[in-house]
């Protein structure tokens, strides 16, 4: 009898370490798991705010009127009527708070994360070695790529780039034909 309890002692001892590890490796896949939802989220909101920041510059010919600026000084410009560029401010997924703004002057060009964290998803945020080091920014009218057949200015997009140059123009003077 004496030797039964301690058997189902053990067996009761060895049942609750295996539950144990059982946990311990469901809370790491959790951890990663929330992880990664934590980044797409990061990703779809740094992404909306880069691009209402590009709509609200965008709109800016039509608007100049009642707008002093290009650009936002502050998140909440893009959620204010008559016409909402987002319909909310958003937080920053991974820490929680306010993203940190990315400025040029006093106008906001774009937002990145606080954390010093490391991204686990290394396809969209490559070469990135933290999330503060990932930048949801708008590019400068001169950085834009060239495209083909684009009208010179665009009043509802200023922002636009520049008509490409004739196929066949030389943007820069050939060199000299070498001398024999």
């Amino acid at each position: 009898m004496t030797s039964e309890r301690g058997v189902t002692y053990l067996m009761v001892m060895v049942a609750i370490v295996l539950m144990g590890i059982s946990m311990t490796v469901v809370s790491k896949q959790w951890t990663v798991t929330a992880k990664r939802d934590k980044e797409a989220e990061l990703q779809f909101r740094g992404t909306r705010i880069k691009n209402a920041i590009e709509a609200y510059a965008a709109d800016y010919q039509v608007r100049k009127a009642t707008r002093p600026n290009i650009y936002p000084l502050k998140l909440e410009q893009l959620t204010e009527k008559p016409k909402r560029y987002l319909q909310v401010a958003y937080k920053d997924p991974i820490t929680g708070h306010d993203f940190d703004l990315i400025k040029v002057g006093a106008e906001i060009r774009g937002v990145k994360s606080r954390s010093k964290d490391k991204p686990l998803n290394k396809v969209a945020f490559k070469d990135a070695a933290t999330y503060n080091a990932i930048r949801f920014e708008v590019k400068p009218a001169a950085a834009q790529p060239c495209l083909p057949g684009a009208a010179s200015v665009n009043p509802l997009n200023p922002l636009g780039s520049a008509p490409c140059p004739p196929p066949g123009a030389v943007s820069s003077p050939a060199p000299p034909p070498p001398s024999s």
